[in-house]
């Protein structure tokens, strides 16, 4: 997945990335999910190079956004997919819906769906 990075990448695309690297910092922080989703969700990047070659992305992210999700993105170099809820319920049927668009329009398997809740303390020294 390193090889399809791009060599350069434009200013514009950098500060939008930057940006949301704040964004981001602020969602979690302030434990706003919606903005963490939006964050996560508006790599201009990484993900419009990395996500062609995870078979049917596009209807996961589709499918997490209309079972509730603030957003969705890859994790990592894309064997994750992870979307940004309010809830538990809400993750419940984001998780399923995301599940079944792996399944049927990327034709893969699913080996695990987990709804976590975000720790906003942190690593604590013990």
């Amino acid at each position: 997945m390193r090889a399809a990075l791009p060599k350069e990448v434009p200013m514009k695309s950098l500060i939008n990335n930057c940006c949301q690297g704040g964004s981001l910092v602020a969602g979690i922080l302030n434990g706003d999910s919606q903005l963490l989703g939006q964050a996560l969700d508006s790599d201009v990047i990484v993900e419009p190079v990395r996500g062609p070659l995870i078979p049917g992305l596009m209807a996961v992210k589709e499918a997490a956004k209309a079972a509730g999700a603030h957003g969705c993105t890859i994790s990592g170099a894309g064997p994750t997919a992870v979307a940004i809820v309010s809830d538990p319920e809400t993750g419940k049927k984001v998780s399923e819906a995301m599940c079944q668009a792996f399944k049927s329009a990327g034709k893969l398997d699913v080996n695990s769906a987990i709804v976590a809740q975000l720790d906003q303390i942190g690593a604590t020294l013990l």
